[in-house]
C-alpha cells in the first residue's frame, strides 16, 4: 500500500516526475529511430509522430522542471527570516527588475545582475532587514531593498530596521 501524500507537492517529486518523463522521452526517441531505420516508407512515415511526441515530452520535462525549481523558492521564501514581499527585487537596486520569461534583469545603470529565472514573479528571498508599518498598522518583515521602496512609496509607512546600524540604499 503506498503512502498518503501532502497536500501540497515537493520539489523533489517533481524531479522524480521529470526523471520517468525523461526515461519515456528516451524510449519514445528509440523506437522513433527504430521506425525510421525501417525499409518501408509506411512505417518510416510513422516516426514523425513519435518524433513529434519525444519533442513534447522534452517540453513536458522542462516544465516540470521549471515548476520544481519555482516551487523550491516558493517554499524558502516562508522562512520567517526573509523578506515577506511576494515579488523580487535587484538587491543592490531594489525596484529596478525586468523579465522575459525564466530570466530577470536590473534595469539601473551599470548594474550587471541577472538571474536565470522570473525573480520579478517569485517572493523575495533576501534577508529580513526591517519592520515596515502602513498607517493602518500593517507590518511586514522586509529586506532592506522593499524597505527603501516602502518608505519612499507608502505614505504613512514607517520603517524600523532590525540592525539599527542599517541604511537605506
Amino acid at each position: 500500500m503506498s503512502e498518503p501524500t501532502a497536500p501540497e507537492p515537493v520539489p523533489a517529486e517533481l524531479r522524480a516526475l521529470a526523471a520517468e518523463a525523461d526515461a519515456l522521452a528516451e524510449r519514445t526517441a528509440e523506437i522513433a529511430a527504430r521506425l525510421e531505420a525501417t525499409d518501408d516508407g509506411h512505417v518510416q512515415r510513422l516516426a514523425q509522430p513519435m518524433n513529434k511526441a519525444t519533442h513534447d515530452l522534452v517540453d513536458y520535462i522542462g516544465e516540470i522542471a521549471r515548476t520544481a525549481e519555482y516551487l523550491t523558492r516558493v517554499r524558502v521564501s516562508r522562512d520567517p527570516h526573509l523578506c515577506d514581499v511576494p515579488w523580487g527585487v535587484c538587491p543592490d537596486h531594489g525596484v529596478t527588475l525586468r523579465s522575459l520569461e525564466d530570466r530577470a534583469w536590473c534595469t539601473a545603470t551599470g548594474c550587471g545582475n541577472t538571474w536565470t529565472y522570473d525573480r520579478l514573479h517569485s517572493p523575495c528571498t533576501e534577508p529580513a532587514a526591517a519592520i515596515a508599518t502602513d498607517r493602518d498598522g500593517v507590518t511586514g518583515s522586509l529586506c532592506s531593498a522593499h524597505a527603501s521602496d516602502a518608505a519612499q512609496r507608502l505614505d504613512g509607512c514607517s520603517i524600523e530596521y532590525l540592525d539599527h546600524r542599517a541604511t537605506n540604499s
